[in-house]
């Protein structure tokens, strides 16, 4: 029998306070995981509980938790919103054989004339009225194969940041041929620690500016080329192989900004008591937020959610 166990709560905080008090250990001791934050509702009306399923790590052994207790337990309807009570009475219409008859001045239509040409209407659109059964299908599939693409592309940022030094120096020289072949001065950087990462780093100040075409909006072209050097690395290293290639410090700016989100938000947790989510994040921004707060002493960090719109939730160690 799996010892995971289900806990429920008006939040995540009080779920968690029944978990340490009936396992009787404290936040540090406990693995868990969160189901669903909860819900208040509009006026009270649509509230769900928070839940977890959580179970002490002394009896797990390293196990990672698993949904399969609570998902067989499925959440309870919800009652029914009939609270509006019953509509005022109005007052009764008018009954229309009562109304004066509207009276028409204008002669029948035979004494008006030829009926003037209009204007040609333009052809009304053609719309299908059954819609065939397999298009619903189709844009399913689409949304399922947009999904697991954007799953696969985290994965590799994931890897990537994880790259081996044989990697590290073989995606180095490849970098270093394609920007010479794209005509930029540039020196490629293996920069190594808790994400290791190829830096190209302008030789003078023009080659700094121009080296922004590469990064693109919100990094794509800077995607696009890191996509391109791991394909020839791949190649190159006889397996699939992944890095992480930057420029310019684009990359390392945004994860010292999310380290600092990170601080702030733990700040607040601590001051409040209460858990605070934090905006959706790829995995490999998540990963950043995880690694800045995990030697904190007072919070702790859990992602919930499902892909695309995964997210940070940090909480108040008990």
């Amino acid at each position: 029998m799996s010892e995971y166990q289900e806990f429920t709560g008006k939040s995540v905080e009080e779920a968690l306070r029944s978990a340490r008090e009936a396992f009787g250990v404290g936040l540090d001791e406990l693995d868990f995981e969160i189901l669903t934050p909860g819900s208040r509702g509009v006026l009270g009306m649509g509230a769900e509980p928070a839940r977890i399923v959580a179970a002490p790590r002394s009896a797990l052994g390293g196990v990672a938790p698993k949904r399969a207790a609570a998902e067989a337990t499925p959440l309870p309807a919800r009652p029914p919103r009939d609270d509006r009570g019953p509509r005022p009475d109005r007052a009764p219409r008018p009954d229309r054989a009562e109304r004066p008859p509207r009276r028409d001045d204008r002669p029948p239509r035979d004494d008006r004339g030829p009926r003037p040409e209009r204007a040609e209407r333009r052809p009304r659109r053609e719309e299908p009225r059954d819609r065939p059964s397999g298009q619903a299908v189709t844009t399913a599939e689409e949304e399922m194969v947009e999904v697991a693409r954007s799953l696969t592309r985290e994965r590799e940022e994931l890897q990537a940041a994880e790259a081996s030094p044989a990697a590290l120096e073989a995606g180095r020289a490849i970098l270093e041929q394609l920007m010479d072949h794209l005509g930029f001065e540039v020196s490629v950087v293996v920069e190594t620690g808790e994400t290791n990462r190829l830096n190209v780093v302008g030789a003078n100040d023009e080659e700094h500016e121009a080296l922004g075409a590469l990064i693109g909006r919100k990094g794509e072209r800077l995607s696009a080329l890191q996509h391109i050097v791991n394909l020839m690395l791949s190649r190159r290293m006889g397996e699939w192989t992944r890095v992480l290639v930057d420029v310019e410090g684009y990359r390392g700016r945004r994860e010292q900004q999310l380290r600092e989100i990170a601080l702030r938000a733990a700040q607040r947790v601590v001051e409040t008591g209460k858990m605070l989510q934090l905006e959706p994040m790829p995995a490999l921004e998540r990963r950043w937020v995880h690694l800045a707060l995990r030697d904190h002493a007072q919070v702790a960090t859990q992602s919930i959610g499902e892909e695309p719109n995964r997210r940070i939730v940090v909480i108040p160690r008990g």
